[in-house]
């Protein structure tokens, strides 16, 4: 009897993940006051400024390119990331969420606009922090569910650029694997295409294709 080649396993999406991360970066990397984002989110701890439970701030900025300050939440985690030397706004779902990878996907991407968008309405009058629209790194840190394989990346793309077709349209992006090779599947988006875009606008075009 012929033996036959065993199928890779663990190399393709297997199940839905639940913790995924998305990051949008800060525009003005020079200008951006990391002591303050600790204010800052006891703040907003105080005035139950994001959904969600807001538990606690923890200052991680001592740690080179390292998550900066970091807000949790019973729910999820938002930190001021600065991993490949690069400042921006990450937050991550955590554990015992539902929905398919798209839902996820759509909900991490909305969340982190609205914390941004928060974060550039309540700095407007004081050293302005703005953040780029035309790209976004995107995380899966549930290894078993989303491997770290090129056979993982191939398979996410089109998952996420039917989601990203609802903020952005059908406006160009590309995608690109970065971060470290034994980390988890990590992909950088960004546009190519012509366009400009707010957050309000990417966020009104992501609740309005979401029905």
């Amino acid at each position: 009897m012929s033996a036959q080649a065993a199928p890779e396993v663990g190399s393709r999406v297997l199940s839905e993940p639940q913790r995924v991360g998305v990051k949008v970066f800060v525009e003005d990397q020079e200008a951006f006051d990391r002591a303050r984002m600790i204010e800052v989110f006891h703040r907003w701890i105080q005035e139950d400024r994001l959904s969600g439970t807001l538990v606690d701030v923890h200052d991680y900025t001592h740690v080179p390119e390292g998550p900066g300050v970091l807000l949790v939440a019973h729910e999820w985690h938002l930190r001021t990331d600065e991993a490949g030397g690069r400042i921006g706004f990450e937050y991550e779902l955590k554990r015992e969420g539902s929905g398919t990878l798209a839902e996820r996907v759509r909900e991490a991407i909305v969340s982190v606009l609205e914390a941004a968008l928060a974060l550039e309405q309540d700095t407007a009058e004081d050293n302005p922090v703005r953040f780029a629209t035309r790209e976004m790194v995107f995380r899966f840190t549930d290894r078993l569910a989303v491997p770290a394989t090129d056979a993982a990346f191939e398979e996410i793309i089109p998952e996420l650029e039917s989601v990203l077709a609802g903020f952005y349209g059908e406006i160009p992006i590309e995608f690109e694997r970065v971060g470290h090779a034994r980390g988890p599947l990590t992909l950088h988006m960004k546009v190519v295409g012509d366009g400009e875009w707010t957050l309000d606008e990417l966020l009104n075009g992501a609740r309005s294709a979401a029905g």
